[in-house]
């Protein structure tokens, strides 16, 4: 008798266990410790979708790409109803198809929208999902399945769910679209109904930045850093629009006080999210600002953090370039 309860007794001990594990891993992970988190998932034989999800994570934070799209397709085959992961894998892909050549990234498209619209249909009322495979219709060309009509019919479904971030989607297709009228008409009904809301601003400030109106995104930008986050995805907002008015202030080549002031606070205030900017790159950006400043003190510490802390070699290497061109100076 004892040794029929000792198997299922030891089993339940070992998943608690395992189950335990993964969390230390999501904590450490969540707190911006990678090195620690991956050691700690790496050791764990377990089926929670949670561990390759994290690891395909830390994979992009060390451009290991390929061993991120790995993590993935291995852990969809295990879980092929779980649309979070399905929405990574996209991601991923959309990454690699960034960098691929002009003969491979049909196929990478291909696999980023399908696996978009698995997300959106495995998860129906995720804002989220369906705003990416919104963005991902208007963007894309025709012949890589870019579908403005499409985007539109999407926007419509998301409208019952979230009518503010349908009404996000209209207006990046209203701008996308080069209906002046309409994006004109949808900017004064923002104005008026979420004048408060730093998502406004920040996506009123990336269509700016995209049609390559620097100093109307910048603006846009800076109003949705002043604004109070009430909730996750409006201090998202704000932390993008806090980094991007950094990056403006380095490519533009001027305002490098705001730059400094701005990234500064972002390092200071933001939490570790994987959707959100790699300090370690921040860090990098910051230094640039120093170097340009004539800091070089500052800009010496920052980079040698840099090479310190970052996963990624490819910005190690750029921080090791620039302490070679400080040195030089």
């Amino acid at each position: 008798m004892k040794s029929k309860l000792l198997i299922p007794l030891t089993l339940l001990v070992y998943c608690n266990i395992t189950t335990a594990s993964v969390e230390l891993g999501q904590a450490e992970f969540d707190k911006g410790n990678l090195r620690l988190a991956q050691s700690i998932l790496s050791q764990q034989q377990t089926s929670d979708y949670q561990k390759p999800l994290l690891l395909a994570r830390i994979a992009l934070r060390s451009d290991q790409d390929e061993t991120a799209l790995q993590h993935l397709e291995a852990a969809i085959e295990q879980h092929p109803n779980n649309p979070e992961l399905y929405f990574a894998h996209a991601e991923v892909v959309a990454k690699i198809a960034e960098q691929a050549s002009i003969f491979s990234v049909s196929g990478y498209i291909k696999k980023l929208k399908a696996s978009f619209i698995k997300a959106v249909e495995l998860a129906p009322d995720n804002r989220e999902y369906r705003s990416t495979l919104i963005k991902f219709y208007i963007n894309a060309p025709s012949m890589f399945g870019g579908d403005k009509q499409a985007a539109l019919t999407h926007i419509q479904a998301l409208e019952k769910v979230s009518p503010f971030d349908a009404f996000l989607t209209r207006l990046y297709l209203a701008a996308k679209s080069d209906e002046q009228e309409e994006f004109a008409r949808l900017i004064k009904i923002g104005q008026q109904n979420f004048a408060a809301d730093p998502r406004y601003f920040y996506t009123l400030g990336q269509i700016y930045l995209d049609q390559e109106e620097s100093e109307m995104a910048l603006n846009q930008f800076r109003s949705a850093a002043n604004k109070q986050a009430k909730n996750l995805k409006q201090e998202k907002a704000r932390y993008q629009s806090l980094v991007l008015i950094g990056t403006l202030s380095q490519q533009l080549k001027r305002n490098y006080d705001e730059g400094q002031n701005a990234l500064q606070q972002y390092l200071n205030e933001a939490a570790h999210h994987y959707d959100l900017p790699d300090k370690n790159l921040v860090k990098f950006r910051l230094a640039s600002i120093a170097m340009a400043q004539k800091k070089t003190t500052l800009a010496q510490r920052l980079l040698n953090e840099v090479i310190t802390e970052t996963l990624s070699d490819k910005l190690k290497k750029k921080a090791r370039s620039a302490l070679k061109k400080l040195a030089r100076a």
